[in-house]
């Protein structure tokens, strides 16, 4: 296994794996055989985006498309039991960016865009497309970086109380007490993060939702709306963080928690 961590990774989709066979084909493809000079005989590392991983020996190459043989096909265990959504309200600039490779890199399951009171940046109809689809690639990227074999989808963006149903409908899919929702709100003075951990068996938590605000937090009636479906706020300590930093944080802290940074 250690001697896979040298080999290049790249992604293919389930249905071109098959009878012990493997097709490799578009930018993956053309990477692989123009920049890196890979060849026949050379094994790399695929994956398939939904949990399995597979060490191939290229066989052949036809125009875009590379052939491989399969040697081996395993789990390498990288994905955290728990799935974590991220309701992220948006931020400014190119924030989301970053937002969503150190995320994905931690172990996130989703990513929500939400436009809250406080979203400053105006969603574009005509823009929307293309900023879901560099929010994928950014996703794809950091998956394949980092050594996931999924990859995050982040979805288009929603308003505050869609997103909020989301939520609820999600938690209603999962059996009573695997579901906790994490809502930061820099109001918040009796209940911190460590105190909400403690309401809950973390053996049996499957499914956690963090809402995270834009650069101005959210409003009353936002976290009133949040009472009215059951989430109550916590608090990230002393000091305000920023929108970009809070989502790292929190999901840094539920990866201890769920022992997900053993080794």
């Amino acid at each position: 296994m250690d001697g896979c961590k040298n080999m290049h990774r790249f992604i293919i989709s389930p249905e071109f794996i098959n009878n012990g066979t493997a097709v490799i084909s578009g930018n993956e493809a053309k990477h692989m055989r123009n920049v890196l000079r890979l060849g026949t005989g050379d094994r790399i590392i695929a994956f398939d985006g939904t949990g399995l991983e597979y060490e191939l020996e290229l066989v052949s190459f036809k125009g875009d498309i590379a052939y491989g043989k399969i040697l081996r096909t395993y789990d390498p265990k990288t994905e955290p039991r728990t799935k974590v959504i991220l309701y992220q309200g948006l931020p400014k600039s190119d924030k989301m960016d970053w937002i969503i490779q150190k995320t994905v890199e931690l172990g996130i399951y989703k990513i929500v865009p939400v436009i809250t009171q406080f979203s400053i940046p105006k969603v574009q109809a005509k823009d929307t497309g293309r900023k879901v689809e560099r929010w994928n690639r950014i996703s794809f990227e950091a998956a394949k970086q980092c050594g996931r074999v999924f990859v995050p989808r982040v979805s288009e963006p929603v308003g505050y109380e869609t997103a909020l149903n989301h939520w609820s409908d999600m938690a209603k899919s999962h059996p009573a007490g695997s579901s906790m929702a994490v809502f930061c709100y820099e109001g918040e003075s009796k209940k911190c993060l460590k105190d909400l951990f403690k309401c809950y068996n973390i053996e049996c938590v499957s499914l956690i939702g963090v809402f995270i605000g834009p650069e101005g937090g959210f409003s009353h009636n936002e976290l009133h709306l949040a009472g009215t479906h059951g989430i109550s706020p916590v608090s990230l300590g002393r000091r305000t963080l920023r929108t970009e930093t809070a989502p790292i944080v929190v999901l840094s802290v539920i990866m201890h928690e769920m022992s997900e940074m053993l080794i």
